[in-house]
């Protein structure tokens, strides 16, 4: 039997550099996930994994289901998940890259399930409020709270850090727009910006397309 050392709970473990979370482990860039089509959403199942309790109170349940699937299926061709890193158990750590299309219009939102987030900008930029977040910058969302930003002109792509802390029967995604108004704001924003939503292949791969677009304008300007 290998070698083994006490844990804090009196268990054993093999020696070696493995913590409550696990082994080491490494990943290699991958390559962006591609969006779901919109093509292939359907609007009466789209909204069905939201909790929009507060606006079926206010509009009810038929209506609000309607038009979050028809905001879904508007915002589906501008975003791409792609896991780098999941660990499982209450304090795992998880890494995901997401990237959102040109001025992608990002709904309120949080994840009461997942506990706090990190998020850190790495190519691109995102408008939130007045402040325009670019690469290096980010910004942390404690559980529960909502939160919402539109991605600049190139698109964005952010790392997101989750290490546990949620909330086991807590929804997973919690829509906290506050009426169907807004709601139809981010439809008719992603239909006017769809037509420019195209992911790019590699992580970081959006820095090169806000290099090329600077580089256009100072031409234009010479």
């Amino acid at each position: 039997m290998a070698e083994a050392e006490k844990l804090d709970s009196g268990a054993e473990r093999p020696r070696g550099y493995v913590s409550e979370r696990g082994p080491f482990e490494i990943w290699e860039n991958p390559e962006i996930k591609r969006p779901f089509p919109s093509a292939k959403v359907d609007p009466s199942k789209a909204g069905a994994g939201f909790a929009v309790d507060e606006l079926s109170e206010k509009y009810g349940e038929e209506p609000v289901r309607a038009k979050v699937g028809e905001m879904v299926k508007s915002i589906s061709d501008g975003a791409a998940t792609t896991p780098l890193f999941a660990q499982s158990g209450p304090n795992g750590m998880n890494l995901v890259h997401v990237w959102f299309g040109p001025n992608f219009p990002l709904f309120r939102h949080s994840h009461p399930r997942y506990g706090d987030c990190l998020y850190y900008v790495v190519a691109g930029e995102i408008v939130m409020g007045r402040r325009r977040l670019g690469p290096g910058s980010g910004f942390f969302v404690p559980n529960c709270m909502p939160y919402k930003y539109q991605a600049g002109p190139d698109g964005v792509e952010l790392l997101e850090f989750r290490a546990g802390g949620g909330e086991a029967d807590a929804p997973g995604m919690k829509l906290d727009e506050h009426s169907l108004t807004s709601i139809q704001k981010i439809i008719d924003g992603a239909n006017e910006h769809s037509v420019t939503w195209d992911a790019p292949k590699m992580v970081g791969d959006t820095a090169f397309r806000v290099a090329e677009r600077q580089a256009n304008e100072r031409s234009t300007e010479d």
